[in-house]
């Protein structure tokens, strides 16, 4: 047998090997959100070379996403600074323990003078800790922070090639499939439910798309749970008040334009009729009293 062909077995038993991990923690099965979905955006963990890097931070950002999106709550927008989105979600590593706990028993053996076998079954448990802050999109203003803790272990048995001049290790794992990125989505997990206790404190709202003799459109359909009869108030944005030391944002001032109610719901959209108050115009803020 040639060596590139070992090298493909051997990189090939690496690949399945380290798939046999213990299964992630998952949220329990909830009954079909009937409410009204809020919707969030997702920006990119804030990771450091020392819990992880790049390759933590874009490993819980996808984590995070579709565990919102699993939960059923939430429509997520794309675009961290996405002005469609209530709230935006940001997210750190505070505590990156990939080794807290563990055992391995390997055997190595020569394949040649460069290259050499290596087997062996290893136990591993791992512990993530992440902090989350909730920041209302319209004001600016961070209006919930939270921290939650995972944990993970595993049990696998790998076979490996490694390079003995350079230590390089042919194959690897995915982020998803190692302890530490179970113990990532084990905390990200229970964070979802701190999320949406937060998302208490921020309206529901939508926007007006457009708004002509044939109704007023709205930006929320079937994808947010939006029903025909829906009565909503409009407010139409006015002067952002801002921190003259900080640049941060304390308040932006709201004016009540009138109502509308929803007649027509479509999967992305729904048209509204104007109850009292002036006309509408794109960009006015709808939310439900």
């Amino acid at each position: 047998m040639t060596l590139n062909r070992r090298l493909m077995l051997v990189a090939a038993t690496v690949v399945v090997a380290a798939a046999v991990v213990a299964p992630a923690a998952t949220a329990q099965d909830r009954a079909a959100y009937d409410g009204l979905k809020q919707t969030v955006s997702v920006d990119t963990f804030q990771a450091t070379e020392s819990v992880g890097g790049s390759v933590t931070a874009d490993g819980m950002t996808a984590l995070l996403i579709q565990a919102l999106v699993r939960d059923g709550r939430f429509v997520v927008i794309e675009g961290a600074a996405s002005s469609e989105a209530s709230a935006i979600v940001r997210g750190a590593v505070t505590k990156y323990e990939p080794a807290a706990g563990g055992s391995s028993l390997s055997i190595g053996g020569g394949l040649g003078s460069m290259l050499g076998g290596r087997a062996g079954t290893r136990s591993q448990r791992a512990v993530m800790e992440i902090s989350l802050r909730l920041v209302n999109t319209s004001t600016g203003q961070v209006v919930s922070t939270s921290s939650a803790q995972g944990s993970a272990s595993s049990r696998t048995s790998d076979a490996g090639l490694v390079n003995t001049w350079s230590g390089a290790t042919v194959g690897g794992e995915v982020f998803r499939a190692t302890p530490i990125g179970q113990a990532g989505e084990d905390a990200i997990m229970r964070a979802v439910d701190q999320i949406a206790a937060g998302m208490r404190d921020v309206p529901w709202s939508a926007l007006v798309v457009d708004a002509a003799e044939t109704g007023v459109y709205l930006n929320a359909g079937a994808d947010r749970n939006v029903q025909p009869g829906l009565t909503l108030t409009v407010w139409r944005p006015g002067r952002t008040l801002t921190d003259p030391r900080t640049g941060e944002v304390l308040d932006v001032e709201m004016a009540r334009i009138g109502q509308v109610r929803v007649e027509t719901v479509r999967d992305r959209l729904s048209i509204a009729s104007v109850v009292d108050g002036e006309q509408p115009v794109r960009g006015d803020v709808l939310r439900v009293e």
